[in-house]
């Protein structure tokens, strides 16, 4: 686009959105012209917070209503970080007005939502990042550079692991509504658990064709297990375990293929080829955050770290898994 600064409107003024504040307000060509949420004290609270870390004389607006924000604002674009189920509408709203959209992960509860999303933002040539940031962690980066170049040979099976005590990691109370079934739409498998499964389908460049799942579920609808088989378009069958119940936190993909093995977790790589032991593999130092490479795709037209139509992958999955424990059935993805 033209324009040297990107005009950038917050949807949802919670924690999530004032960790990306942070981040958003350390780049040169960012300016946030306003905010919404529909608790006005949240609202007023963060637009205070925008206008004191930002370089403009102007305040940041706050607005109750998302659609007041683009009416008044002249937003370039919105980051929506309102609860999940939340997302849908925001995100139709902002690309109608021709806005780029960055959207907190998951970018939809539902597969219907999400691909309404992706076809509209196709139809408007509009970019629509989505929060996986964990595809610029430097250990998976480089897991995925040897997969493609098949340094283990070919896949044969994949194990992946999630465990973490689902409210002292995310921020505290404050924080709970994300694994609020009602609230978030999904627990912590959509939550911290769709993290996992991006991981998984970006590093093998896959997709997934098939899931079987079960899940052990609190009376309140919180899935707080969830263990699945999942196939993936290659045939590669997956292993999933995600656990929101752990006392520590593990996060860890560990690919074989015929002629050695890659570990992967969010700090190490280890590799393992033959009867060698296990290397440490060297890693890059981390590169520009998911916000600066959001600012720099709309800017620059540079790539999106994770484009929405490659997010739709996951929420399929997400949708499928859920099913799956649901019904008791194996489930064929579309």
């Amino acid at each position: 686009m033209a324009n040297t600064v990107l005009r950038i409107g917050i949807v949802g003024c919670g924690y999530a959105a004032r960790v990306h504040l942070g981040r958003l307000s350390a780049l040169d060509r960012v300016l946030v012209v306003g905010c919404a949420d529909p608790d006005r004290g949240a609202a007023e609270s963060f637009a205070a917070q925008a206008s004191a870390s930002s370089a403009s004389t102007s305040p940041v607006a706050a607005f109750t209503d998302h659609r007041d924000l683009i009416k008044q604002c002249g937003a370039d674009a919105l980051a929506i970080f309102t609860p999940h189920l939340s997302h849908y509408r925001p995100a139709m709203d902002g690309l109608q007005a021709d806005c780029h959209l960055f959207i907190e992960k998951p970018l939809s509860t539902n597969v219907q939502e999400a691909a309404d999303i992706v076809g509209l933002a196709r139809g408007r040539n509009r970019k629509v990042g989505v929060g996986h940031q964990y595809r610029l962690l430097p250990s998976l980066v480089e897991a995925r550079r040897r997969l493609s170049a098949g340094t283990i040979g070919p896949l044969r099976l994949v194990t992946a692991t999630l465990a973490q005590g689902w409210l002292a990691t995310h921020g505290g109370a404050e924080n709970s509504w994300r694994f609020d079934p009602k609230v978030a739409g999904g627990g912590i498998l959509a939550d911290a658990g769709d993290h996992l499964l991006d991981a998984l389908l970006w590093s093998t460049g896959q997709v997934a064709v098939e899931t079987a799942a079960v899940q052990h579920r609190l009376e309140s609808g919180l899935d707080v297990v969830t263990a699945a088989v999942v196939r993936l378009a290659g045939g590669t069958p997956v292993t999933l375990a995600i656990s929101g119940v752990s006392p520590g936190q593990l996060f860890e993909i560990i690919f074989f293929g015929e002629r050695g093995r890659l570990r992967a977790t969010d700090h190490s790589l280890l590799e393992e080829l033959g009867d060698l032991p296990a290397q440490a593999v060297p890693l890059a130092e981390g590169g520009p955050s998911i916000d600066e490479n959001f600012v720099a795709a709309v800017l620059d037209g540079s790539p999106l770290c994770c484009p929405a139509d490659e997010a739709l992958d996951t929420v399929r999955l997400l949708e499928a898994i859920a099913r799956s424990a649901a019904t008791g059935q194996a489930v064929r993805l579309a």
